[in-house]
């Protein structure tokens, strides 16, 4: 008899851990279900945190760039992402990798990036560049592009995804190949100063020139009308120097 009661209290005590139920009727939840299910709430909980952390930090990247595309990376290894991260400006580029959906709440909530969204598809990279590092980091994109296709075969080279643009826009527009082609020379703000500069050092020279050619054209006029006081017959018009 004792080997029965043994053998019901065995096989009745699983079923004790799993779940028992109430008086009422409602299932009562083993301790382990309930750890279980609060640790798939602290896991809900920090999943949220760790999105709007990233946003927070998207937001003032959207905010600080001028130009900001999206770069497939599949394909490529993590060492080759390290040499293209390294290949870019120390400063004013940041390449960045997170999920689309980051992306789309970050661009909702700054002015002017709506034309990102089409791109948030697949895996992207997404290259935040502002003002005066345009130039500089499409450079290295393109530069880096192209190592990564020389190191394929070149039959194969029609087929690479990898860095790829799949969107990208610049003061609310939508950026196209080509346009990405033209940014890269497109010159910094320091280099239009030094233009401005030297077209501004050349403007009083090409100023007094004329300045100076006034008082003798003035003076030609006054002394004609002076030896033309004597001819009483002679019009203004036919004294003066004809304008240019």
């Amino acid at each position: 008899m004792c080997v029965v009661i043994c053998r019901g209290l065995s096989s009745v005590a699983p079923q004790r851990q799993m779940t028992t139920t109430s008086a009422a009727g409602r299932p009562m939840w083993s301790a382990r279900t309930l750890e279980h299910q609060r640790l798939q709430v602290v896991a809900q909980a920090l999943n949220r945190q760790a999105k709007e952390e990233t946003v927070s930090k998207l937001v003032p990247l959207l905010e600080e760039s001028t130009v900001v595309v999206g770069l497939r990376y599949q394909g490529l290894t993590v060492k080759q992402m390290q040499q293209f991260r390294r290949s870019l400006p120390a400063e004013g580029a940041t390449l960045l990798v997170c999920k689309n959906t980051l992306i789309k709440l970050a661009a909702d909530q700054v002015e002017g990036w709506e034309e990102l969204k089409p791109a948030a598809k697949g895996d992207n990279a997404w290259l935040f560049v502002q003002e005066e590092e345009i130039s500089e980091s499409i450079k290295a994109y393109l530069k880096f592009q192209k190592e990564v296709e020389e190191e394929v075969p070149a039959e194969e080279r029609d087929s690479i995804t990898a860095l790829k643009m799949s969107g990208g826009v610049m003061s609310g527009k939508a950026l196209t190949d080509a346009d990405i082609k033209r940014l890269e020379k497109m010159p910094t703000k320091v280099e239009l100063m030094a233009t401005i500069a030297r077209l501004l050092n050349q403007l009083p020279t090409k100023v007094a020139v004329s300045v100076k050619q006034v008082p003798n054209k003035l003076a030609y006029g006054v002394k004609a009308l002076a030896d033309a006081d004597d001819n009483k017959e002679a019009v203004v018009g036919d004294v003066l120097p004809k304008s240019e």
